[in-house]
């Protein structure tokens, strides 16, 4: 029998396919009837050996469903890769006894094959018996029976390959879904609604909740729910729970507040005690169990909250709801940046018909009604009202108009702009503070305490008051707005109803002018001078036509154009002037303004104008037509108003939204919008178009040696590089860091010329940026591209999966396939290769097959005084797996963070083991940058060291120079935290990177490790020589500790002991072993070095 370890893993083997116990098969049936037909046997099987018995998958000529382990044939033969054959059982003392050869059957011959794994376990037998003897059994027998087997592994091996890649298809096909519910979901509540039902549909929980931390007020406010419908709480009323909730009275409150995640364990039918009432209610309804995992999204804390009615949940829960939250954190984030960028739009639709109507209103009535109805209709807001400061006694502000959903809230309201309580409200604040006041926690903010409870009756989440009218203190009164949504009035909102609230005082301001300009036109009373003063004081300049016929000809017009234009009245002859000053583009349309004025009797247009400087402005210009006693047109009376800088505003805010700032380009939402056009177009024609996807090579390094200003400007200059080498009629567009995509929409008649078009293209820009170096300061530098594409339409083409394909092959070209390659079919196994090991990565922290190995620091006389942690994983089949194979993978899908967190608490447990033979030994952890730039990863340190109880000098955290050059505020108050505990900081691999030395007087470095490429090469080489003197002597002023790794030869000790280096590491002292081994060394031989190691 084989070792229990051995049997251990042929199990373990046999597991993986999933076969014992499943209905018969006919791809299975058919090779057992080959193998009695092809060897004239009346009985055959094909079976498979679990820990107990012999399980009959296919058989002809037995009602056997299976047999013990033991004695049987079958056991004999998987103890043995060869067949085994047996000419006549009752003559073999192993088998004449067997109750299949002494009873029914009768068995007399027997032969099997083992059924072998590819990793080389023996999980069954291919076998065929006779109630007869049979002397003869030839070798091509023998071999027809042996391929039968390897046939029936085969088999095997596609039925885990279909199944492991349905298993991925689900997956993805789960995760498309949901990213197309958060896409196309009507508004961010109901992407909420989609995302909690999908985590509560995966993880099985029967309530799936989220709740916001709100750390100004020490508040939680419950957001959003989700009650599974087939579960019998779905009667369950949350609704009394959406308000805001003091941490201390939330079971998961604390939790919550230190970014960790929560587990209730099992609560059975207990009463959690009245400190946390909503627990208590939901362990009534029949929860027994309560999950809570933290995440940041925009600036806030949430925690995603699962309650389960059973109190046991699957081991694989966690894993489950981490990956959720890593998933669904970018595509909320996604959602809430085009939500605001679609209230930003509404808002902007709001001012443009605003104006409009402003321009209409003859009464502040009309303008405030307008304002309230447009902010409900076109802005999307709950509700908007205006008030007016009143200068009675009590400083009152009165209710000048309302429109939305609220209106009857609104209209209960009794404010006031005083400083007393009912005037510290939003509206009562902007008018007595004259500033924006805007209120986003509505539902858990102190101050909106005296209307809380009405407003969110109302269905207000958020607020925003803004101040109008005139320019002292208060304010004239202001204009408020309420949503249902609590991410409303960001920053670029807020700026939009800023303008909307400018133009209304405008609007005020203009209606007054207007009416002072009726009244002086129209009073002849009136002086010159006072209208010139009005003019002056508005800025509006007026001109009066003649009509003679089909002609108008200029009469009059105001001193103050020169104030507008540069030009004095004089200098102005006439409509050939104006002709002439016209901006050629606006001609055609500004000239119908005197026979639309003759034919309605008002018209007011937009063009621009020519400034004296040369330069152009836009004019605002409003006719009315004037009518003799009989009726007849006599002339024209008009008014011009400077509007350029408001449309110079309004081209600004368009280009925020569709022009990336730094390079002048379109940028991604631009792209898509001329991408979407460009795809209806070519299924349209059947011309062909290619879509490029660029990734400019040795930027990163720019970046982090330079900083982000050089960053900047190399993108600048590989921007305009790359914008002269496309046709103007393509389209280039900057969509990440230093990623372009480039839209060719008409690349070629054909496929094949297409393509060949779009590698030309390609070709041409790899050309532009490596042709000469980019310019920095003084030095230069030498940028590179990696270009994919791909061509379209094709039937499935949509945009995500456009980019998709480009980014694809422009991957396979950064992995040095070519500088340009074009997309194939194939190039997708690579994403599916990379999605397994991540699920590789997952199981295995869930599996626990991930170990830590160490390797031994010796101090100048070979004495060991501390190891490095190192990380190793274990395959299914017992491979073990260098950190090269997964840490990149596990780096740039975030799950390095998980993992890094499981490593340190391992570490701070093994380290508090070894502390009590050897106090004095340290132990040094690599952390990698995602991880240290986690918002978690100072209260990780900080857990794992106090569940250990190890102090905090024993640890070491190795950390590389290129984290230290960025974000180096941030990066130096997280290694302030932990140093202040006593935590020590390494720097690995010194000199290899960007070497600052100032980081080292500035930042709490404990310790340089000198890489083992200088290691290596000396002491025969001069240039490593004197860069590993020069880190010893910097060290020595800086009194930093020094561990010199990859010590391999004596030569390396000598060198290194002549020079007093502290530490050393490496194979000449000792090879990375488990940590088993590990401890029992250091244990029973705590001093054993050099004699150790050279075993």
């Amino acid at each position: 029998m084989p070792s229990d370890d051995t049997e251990t893993r042929r199990l373990a083997a046999l597991g993986r396919y999933d076969i014992v116990g499943t209905p018969a098969e006919e791809s299975f049936d058919r090779f057992a009837r080959l193998a009695a037909h092809g060897l004239d046997m009346p009985i055959a099987t094909v079976s498979f050996a679990d820990a107990s018995r012999h399980w009959l998958k296919a058989k002809v000529g037995t009602d056997l469903e299976c047999m013990p382990r033991g004695t049987v044939f079958c056991e004999h033969t998987i103890g043995t890769d060869s067949p085994l054959v047996v000419p006549d059982a009752r003559e073999d003392e192993r088998f004449r006894d067997n109750p299949l050869v002494s009873g029914f059957p009768h068995i007399r011959f027997y032969a099997g094959a083992p059924i072998i794994t590819p990793d080389g376990y023996r999980i069954g037998s291919m076998c065929v018996l006779s109630p007869e003897p049979r002397a003869e059994f030839d070798a091509s027998s023998r071999k027809f029976l042996t391929e039968l087997a390897q046939s029936v592994m085969t088999e095997l091996e596609l039925r885990r390959l279909n199944r492991e890649q349905a298993k991925v298809s689900a997956d993805l096909a789960f995760w498309n879904r949901l990213s197309e519910a958060i896409a196309d979901a009507a508004d961010f509540d109901a992407a909420l609604d989609h995302a909690l039902a999908c985590c509560a549909e995966r993880a099985g929980a029967a309530i799936c909740f989220l709740v916001a931390f709100h750390p100004a007020y020490r508040m939680l406010e419950y957001v959003k729910s989700h009650i599974a419908q087939d579960s019998d709480l779905a009667d369950f009323d949350m609704t009394p729970w959406f308000a805001g909730h003091p941490v201390d009275t939330i079971s998961f409150g604390a939790a919550l507040v230190e970014g960790r995640m929560y587990d209730s364990g099992p609560m059975m039918d207990a009463d959690p005690g009245p400190a946390y009432p909503r627990l208590r209610e939901l362990v009534r309804a029949g929860i027994r169990r309560q999950v809570v995992h933290p995440f940041d999204l925009a600036d806030r804390r949430f925690g995603l909250v699962l309650d389960f009615r059973s109190p046991a949940i699957a081991e694989e829960t966690h894993g489950l709801i981490l990956e959720f939250v890593a998933r669904l954190t970018p595509l909320l984030l996604g959602r809430l940046r085009e939500d605001a960028l679609e209230r930003a739009n509404r808002a902007l639709r709001t001012i443009h018909e605003a104006t409009e109507a402003f321009a209409h209103a003859t009464t502040a009535q009309a303008v405030f009604d307008a304002a309230c109805r447009l902010a409900v209709e076109t802005g999307g807001y709950n509700t908007c009202w205006v008030g007016l400061a009143q200068h009675d006694p009590e400083k009152s502000v009165s209710l000048a108009a309302s429109a939305g959903r609220g209106t009857g809230y609104v209209a209960q309201l009794r404010l006031s702009w005083a400083d007393v309580p009912n005037g510290r409200g939003p509206a009562g604040t902007a008018i007595r503070e004259r500033r924006i006041s805007r209120w986003r926690d509505i539902a858990v903010d102190p101050r909106f305490e005296p209307w809380r409870h009405k407003a969110l009756a109302s269905g207000f989440r958020s607020c925003i008051s803004l101040p109008f009218g005139g320019a002292g203190i208060p304010a004239a009164g202001a204009l408020t707005l309420y949503s249902s949504d609590p991410m409303a009035f960001g920053e670029e909102e807020r700026d939009l109803l800023v303008e909307l609230t400018a133009n209304m005082t405008k609007a005020l301001q203009a209606f007054t002018t207007r009416q002072e300009r009726d009244d002086a036109l129209m009073a002849h009373s009136m002086s010159e001078r006072r209208i010139d003063r009005l003019l002056a004081a508005t800025g509006v300049v007026l001109y009066a036509l003649a009509l003679h016929g089909d002609e108008a000809v200029l009469v009059d017009m105001s001193e103050n154009i020169v104030d507008m234009l540069g030009y004095v009245p004089g200098n102005i002859r006439g409509l050939d002037w104006w002709r002439n000053h016209v901006h050629p583009e606006d001609l055609p349309q500004a000239a119908l303004g005197v026979p639309r004025t003759v034919e309605s009797g008002q018209f007011v247009h937009r063009y621009r104008i020519r400034h004296q400087n040369g330069g152009y402005r836009w004019i605002h210009d409003e006719k009315t037509l004037q009518r003799d006693a009989a009726g007849n047109p006599v002339g024209i009376v008009g008014v011009w108003i400077d509007i350029t800088e408001r449309r110079e505003a309004e081209e600004q805010i368009y280009r925020l939204a569709h022009i990336d700032p730094l390079t002048e380009l379109p940028n991604r939402r631009l792209l898509n919008e001329r991408l979407r056009e460009v795809l209806i177009e070519a299924r349209r024609t059947g011309v062909q178009g290619a879509l490029l996807f660029i990734d400019l090579d040795r930027f990163k390094t720019i970046n982090d040696m330079l900083g982000h200003s050089a960053g900047d400007s190399a993108l600048r200059q590989a921007a305009q590089r790359l914008r002269q080498a496309v046709r103007a009629a393509d389209t280039i567009a900057r969509v990440g860091g230093d990623e372009f995509v480039v839209l060719i929409a008409d690349a070629g008649s054909t496929v094949a010329d297409a393509a060949d078009h779009a590698a030309t293209i390609a070709r041409k820009m790899i050309d532009a940026l490596t042709a000469r170096p980019i310019s920095i300061g003084e030095r230069e530098y030498h940028l590179g591209a990696s270009i994919g594409f791909t061509m379209f339409p094709k039937p499935d083409d949509t945009i995500d999966t456009l980019i998709r394909e480009a980014d694809t092959a422009m991957y396979q070209a950064k992995a040095g396939e070519a500088d340009v390659v074009m997309f194939r079919q194939s190039m997708h196994l690579s994403i599916v290769a990379r999605h397994a090991i991540e699920d590789e990565i997952r199981s295995a922290l869930k599996a626990g097959r991930f170990e830590i190995w160490l390797q031994d620091q010796v101090e100048l006389g070979g004495k060991p005084v501390g190891a490095e942690v190192l990380l190793r994983l274990r395959d299914r089949d017992g491979r073990i797996a260098v950190p090269s194979e997964f840490i990149g993978i596990a780096e740039s899908s975030g799950l390095i963070v998980p993992l890094g967190r499981w490593l340190l608490r391992e570490a701070c447990a093994l380290l508090a083991r070894a502390h009590r033979d050897r106090p004095d030994w340290r132990l040094s952890v690599n952390v990698s940058p995602r991880q240290f730039r986690d918002p978690a990863f100072v209260t990780d340190v900080i857990a794992a060291l106090d569940i250990s109880g190890v102090p905090a000098d024993r640890l070491t955290l190795e950390i590389t120079e290129n984290l230290l050059i960025r974000d180096t505020f941030e990066i130096a108050r997280i290694m302030g935290i932990l140093a202040d505990r006593g935590v020590r900081f390494s720097v690995d691999d010194f000199g290899t990177g960007y070497s600052s030395l100032h980081y080292l007087r500035q930042l709490p470095i404990h310790e340089i490790k000198i890489d083992r490429g200088f290691i290596g090469q000396v002491p025969d080489d001069a240039s490593s020589v004197a860069i590993v003197e020069a880190i010893l002597a910097m060290a020595r002023r800086l009194d930093l500790d020094v561990v010199a790794e990859g010590v391999e030869t004596p030569e390396h000790v000598a060198f290194l002991k002549a020079r007093g280096c502290p530490r050393m590491q490496g194979y000449f002292f000792a090879c990375p072993i488990p940590v088993s081994e590990w401890l029992e060394r250091s244990a029973h031989t705590p001093d054993a070095g050099v004699a150790n190691a050279r075993r």
